[in-house]
């Protein structure tokens, strides 16, 4: 019965009641508005002032802020979602630790008050350098039988701008892998450098060639074995040479290779006393690669 007579009050005077409830909304409104609120939200943090020959390299992004103030002010703050601005002019290189309090918010302080849940945040800021960077080109596939690469061409000087403690480490940048799968002849290709966080590159890119020859085999016998040991250490070998090592390449290349382009060597320093059957590594001029060698392995003592 009660549905009834409630359908029956809007379906007779439907202006009525509609007016009713835009003024009851409306007072609801003008009540809030006028009432103290408090809010809480997330705010994005901007960082500003930094100087040129410096760079930040971490940061906090957000910070939990509460606000006080009346209603409509603070769904002013909701609606334009202000951001927090952290001066960074007068900072130096290494880990800084900045009150909360010296943030700056463009709101009016005397309207609305604003606290945050940290007394502090952290920034770590480093000097900014820049030089130029050698490029790496990863290929991926097989030529066709019979051929090689023999030199990649970069056609582009590559300069990186970043952080002082990473650019002091970073010698080598790569590029997107290429793919020379059933590839006989010489082309050009333009590739996307794989670029680190932090680092900023004066070119996104390079221009490369990569010429092919003909790939041909080489035989060397008895290359010399190197033991590399510290003056701790008294070493001694069963064999001190490479009694066979065939390698493949291009001709151009291989057909010019001479035996004192080769290294075979094995690393003993890490080693304690005792006896081993080590194998050695063999070093070669770029594009020339080991198929075959013999022996695989060297009897070692340290003692």
């Amino acid at each position: 019965m009660e549905l009834k007579k409630i359908a029956r009050f809007i379906i007779n005077d439907p202006i009525r009641k509609l007016f009713a409830i835009i003024f009851a909304f409306g007072l609801w409104v003008f009540v809030a508005i006028g009432s103290d609120y408090q809010y809480e939200k997330d705010i994005n943090i901007v960082y500003t002032d930094l100087p040129d020959s410096l760079i930040l390299i971490d940061s906090v992004p957000t910070i939990k802020a509460k606000f006080i103030g009346r209603g409509g002010a603070l769904f002013s703050i909701w609606a334009t979602n202000p951001r927090a601005q952290c001066s960074l002019l007068k900072k130096k290189p290494g880990k800084n630790t900045i009150p909360t309090k010296e943030l700056f918010l463009p709101i009016d302080q005397q309207v609305v008050k604003v606290s945050y849940y940290k007394k502090s945040i952290t920034v770590s800021i480093d000097k900014k350098t820049e030089k130029n960077i050698n490029i790496s080109i990863p290929l991926k596939g097989t030529l066709k039988p019979g051929y090689a690469v023999n030199r990649i061409y970069i056609y582009d000087t590559i300069k990186v701008v970043g952080p002082r403690s990473i650019l002091n480490n970073l010698n080598e940048l790569s590029t997107e892998s290429l793919s020379v799968k059933n590839r006989a002849l010489s082309f050009s290709a333009k590739l996307a450098i794989i670029k680190p966080p932090l680092i900023n590159l004066s070119k996104n890119y390079v221009n490369v060639k990569i010429e092919i020859d003909t790939a041909v085999e080489k035989i060397f016998t008895r290359i010399p074995l190197k033991l590399i040991y510290s003056r701790s250490q008294n070493v001694s070998s069963e064999k001190l040479n490479l009694d066979t090592l065939i390698v493949s390449g291009p001709r151009s290349r291989v057909e010019h290779l001479s035996k004192h382009s080769i290294q075979v060597r094995i690393e003993l320093r890490n080693y304690r006393p005792g006896n081993y059957n080590l194998p050695a590594e063999i070093v070669l001029p770029p594009y020339i690669k080991p198929i075959y060698s013999k022996p695989k392995r060297f009897k070692i003592k340290i003692y």
